[in-house]
């Protein structure tokens, strides 16, 4: 019995000593910031309640995974999943200790829409993960600038020595700029960070998850990040890049036909090649391609006339082509006669948009159809008494010529988009390439050239 006893109280003994040899845990020191703050602050409360203290030393990236693989210090604070994969010595500690974004940040000025694509050169700390997958994802075969510290990117992108620079979203309050307003940030993707440990640490792995959930359940880490700070200022948070851009115009023979084909859809495509991946077509009426805009499920209008809709739209600088010219169609010159001078009431059908009611004395009636034959079917059965439209919109079943009169000379036509971060970032990328890439010309006066 005696012996029973003092085997436990050795048992104790050597577990107590244990302990102690464990009290004190040492990481590679991070840099300052609200979120390593954060980090820092969580994992020290929770290893303090299981008796561990935290010890930081200064080192380079690269030399503390050497030393963490080698258990010369206790692991890694945070990093991203998978790391275990690249250091087989080191173990995840199972717990979302953080998440955070990695983003783009370019000068509107140099890149346009700045997306991947679109950016020529790129610069990001060495050593980062996520960024070397965005990269690496995005099949970037362009510059990239590998710096120690996050001043040396900063400082590349203030200087125009590059393009665009890859952070995390929690490095944008370190982010000194000179003129902020001349920035995009985009959000590229969404990433998770863990806290690891050597295998000679494995033992603390399930107390450590045990208490960092409490932690959470308690609202304790809620807490946390609200004392550090973590919610980004309106001014610094990153906008979602579209993945799929939509042009939407209504059916234009010849320059943007409903198949995807015309000579408008192919200069979109062309301007577009060096940012978009993949661009999608929608041609219809205007009404709809319209209500696709303002309802966000496309990002620019083709071939528009100015000031075409009520809606807050911004246009392109520069026309990209000519409309056709207008004409009022009739049957008869009496009736002709009574249409433009308004002596009489008559009813006139029209099919695209609703500028087109504006070339006829005001107390004429309209109907509006939804497409060119519809109107022109009704004039030849005499159920109204003429069509505003174009001569490409003519039907080949006439046997006897229509009458027709100019109403409006040929106007140029202009891209459209919402008055948004990504319809003013689409504009100003359409906009030099216009200028770029337009060959002199191009719009003519008088017809449509392109057509």
């Amino acid at each position: 019995m005696k012996f029973i006893v003092l085997l436990a109280l050795l048992s104790t003994l050597l577990s107590v000593f244990s302990a102690g040899a464990q009290q004190s845990l040492t990481f590679r020191e991070p840099t300052p910031g609200p979120m390593v703050n954060y980090v820092t602050a969580v994992l020290e409360e929770a290893y303090a309640d299981l008796g561990v203290e935290l010890n930081y030393q200064p080192l380079p990236r690269l030399r503390a995974e050497q030393l963490a693989e080698s258990g010369e210090i206790a692991g890694e604070l945070g990093r991203l999943a998978n790391l275990e994969e690249q250091l087989p010595s080191l173990n995840r500690v199972p717990f979302r200790l953080y998440e955070f974004s990695i983003v783009l940040v370019a000068k509107r000025s140099e890149c346009g829409l700045c997306t991947i694509k679109a950016i020529d050169s790129v610069a990001h700390v060495s050593g980062m993960r996520a960024a070397e997958k965005v990269l690496e994802d995005a099949d970037f075969d362009r510059p990239v600038f590998q710096q120690t510290k996050f001043e040396q990117v900063a400082k590349l992108l203030n200087s125009g020595r590059i393009d665009a620079a890859l952070i995390a979203d929690f490095q944008l309050r370190n982010l000194t700029l000179e003129n902020p307003g001349d920035y995009v940030i985009y959000r590229l993707r969404d990433e998770a960070g863990y806290h690891y440990l050597h295998d000679s640490y494995k033992h603390l792995i399930e107390p450590l998850y045990q208490r960092l959930s409490a932690m959470k359940a308690s609202g304790r880490l809620a807490a946390l990040k609200k004392q550090y700070q973590l919610e980004l200022p309106d001014q610094l948070r990153p906008i979602d890049m579209p993945t799929q851009f939509v042009a939407a115009s209504s059916i234009q023979p010849g320059l943007t036909n409903a198949d995807g084909s015309g000579s408008l859809w192919e200069l979109i495509s062309q301007l577009l090649a060096n940012a978009v991946d993949e661009l999608e077509t929608s041609a219809s009426n205007w009404p709809r391609a319209r209500n696709l805009l303002v309802e966000q499920r496309a990002h620019l209008l083709v071939g528009v006339q100015k000031h075409q809709f009520e809606a807050d739209f911004i246009y392109s600088e520069l026309p990209i082509a000519m409309d056709d010219a207008l004409y009022l169609f009739t049957t008869d010159d009496t009736v002709e006669q009574e249409l433009l001078s308004g002596n009489q009431d008559h009813t006139v059908c029209y099919s695209g948009s609703d500028v087109q009611r504006t070339f006829l004395p005001k107390h004429v009636s309209y109907y509006k159809a939804n497409a060119p034959l519809d109107c022109f079917a009704m004039l030849d059965l005499n159920r109204v008494d003429g069509v505003i439209d174009y001569k490409h919109n003519l039907p080949d079943w006439t046997e006897k010529p229509y009458r027709r009169e100019r109403l409006r000379d040929p106007v140029p036509l202009y891209l459209a988009f919402n008055n948004n971060e990504i319809g003013q970032l689409l504009k100003a990328h359409l906009d030099r390439a216009l200028k770029s890439q337009l060959p002199p010309g191009l719009v003519g006066e008088n017809r449509n050239t392109i057509r």
